[in-house]
């Protein structure tokens, strides 16, 4: 997620095309290898690392990938470009035979898929004789060890936030929003909705992504054997569509067009990841109108730590036929340490690794002081490192969907969710 994942689908067929064209002008190389190469081999006798990732990623990947050339004085990693909608398929179907060396992973499903069929390193050995400080990725460092071991390290990290509309503030004489409650939250956004006549002034706006959102800030997922943190999300959400915020009928089919709806200033305020501010500042350098924004942290159930909020580390992981572990894991220092890091920040992208250093190159690119919220926050990871759970959350989003569309009552969902849950965890 990143600049213009509202446009993912246009991104998706222009990716094709080019890809297409590439391989209409230089076909897929003697090495067979499918993807964008970025930067060809200078036929030297030094080892060539090949590094896959996902498109939305290539803009900042490739200036570390750069960067880390620069430093070996060759071209010791060699970047290929999956187009994004191409690489869910891409993970299920790899293999061997791609001879990737290195892998961007989306996420801790991916990690799973591919450790779990034998394609990941093992890293701790690594990381014990590394000076790498693991401290900097923060709170949920721990949380992505799979049977004691770490697979894959983090490149950048995501955090949820509540964005707002300054002018809709200003123009209602209230003041800019803080850390809140749910419930004060709530008040808040009803306040700020007005129907107008020709045009409604929503309090609020919240992609239905994470449904169980205010779960997860209490530390619940859907596998816990206590579903009634759940079932108080899913209350709450639907209050939310029905009194004060954009109806869920109307953002229902309009998954990626948060971004330009907010930007028709008729949102006071929307729930968001750290990706929506980079979609501002790029609307804003194409002469796009965006409302003046500003970041707070998201509202906290009663009795949750204030700063409490959902988040998620992307990834970089070595394959088990890689050519070259050794070269492999001072790449992945680099570019998940300090030093790539600052080339991240340096693009308004919130790398995996922080300091105060980092903190600053990050707000100075994105041109707010409030962006610091996102450091201050407390991330708790989306989900576990289990597997089969986006099974489990695929499952949990269709029933909410029905929820919240009528075809199920609350009690309905729940039961239904709580059978299909035991089938799968029968699996």
């Amino acid at each position: 997620m990143k600049k213009r994942f509202w446009k993912k689908q246009n991104g998706k067929i222009l990716a094709m095309v080019l890809i297409g064209m590439s391989f209409l002008l230089y076909g897929c190389g003697e090495d067979g290898h499918m993807g964008q190469a970025v930067g060809e081999s200078d036929g030297g006798s030094d080892i060539t690392l090949n590094y896959y990732i996902w498109s939305d990623e290539e803009t900042y990947v490739r200036k570390v990938v750069e960067a880390w050339n620069a430093l070996q004085g060759r071209e010791a990693v060699r970047l290929y470009v999956i187009p994004n909608g191409d690489h869910d398929d891409w993970v299920e179907n790899y293999g061997e035979s791609v001879g990737a060396d290195i892998v961007g992973l989306r996420g801790n499903s991916h990690v799973i898929k591919f450790q779990q069929r034998g394609h990941l390193l093992g890293l701790r050995e690594y990381l014990k004789e590394s000076d790498l400080d693991v401290t900097a990725y923060g709170n949920m460092y721990n949380a992505i060890k799979i049977d004691n071991e770490y697979y894959a390290m983090p490149t950048r990290s995501t955090c949820w936030v509540l964005y707002y509309n300054r002018e809709l503030f200003d123009q209602a004489g209230v003041p800019y929003p803080g850390q809140m409650t749910w419930e004060e939250y709530e008040d808040l956004a009803l306040a700020m909705t007005k129907d107008s006549g020709d045009e409604t002034i929503w309090g609020g706006y919240f992609p239905m992504w994470i449904p169980q959102f205010c779960a997860i800030q209490k530390g619940y997922y859907l596998l816990d054997d206590d579903v009634e943190p759940v079932r108080e999300s899913l209350e709450l959400m639907g209050r939310l569509y029905r009194d004060s915020h954009m109806p869920y009928e109307d953002i229902r089919f309009r998954d990626n067009d948060y971004c330009p709806d907010f930007e028709k200033g008729n949102i006071a305020m929307m729930v968001n990841g750290e990706w929506l501010a980079n979609q501002f500042l790029e609307d804003e350098s194409e002469g796009v109108s965006v409302p003046q924004w500003g970041i707070a942290p998201v509202p906290v159930p009663q009795g949750v730590e204030a700063g409490t909020t959902v988040g998620m580390y992307q990834f970089a992981g070595i394959t088990t036929d890689c050519s070259s572990p050794k070269e492999a894991f001072a790449f992945l220092e680099f570019s998940c340490g300090k030093q790539g890091a600052r080339i991240y920040a340096r693009d308004a992208i919130i790398p995996a690794y922080s300091d105060e250093e980092i903190r600053q190159i990050y707000e100075d690119a994105l041109g707010r002081e409030s962006a610091k919220v996102f450091f201050e926050a407390k991330r708790i990871m989306e989900q576990p490192m289990w597997n089969d759970y986006d099974v489990l959350i695929e499952k949990f989003r269709s029933l909410t969907e029905e929820y919240f569309i009528g075809e199920l009552s609350l009690d309905e969902m729940m039961e239904c969710f709580e059978s299909s849950r035991e089938e799968i965890l029968r699996r």
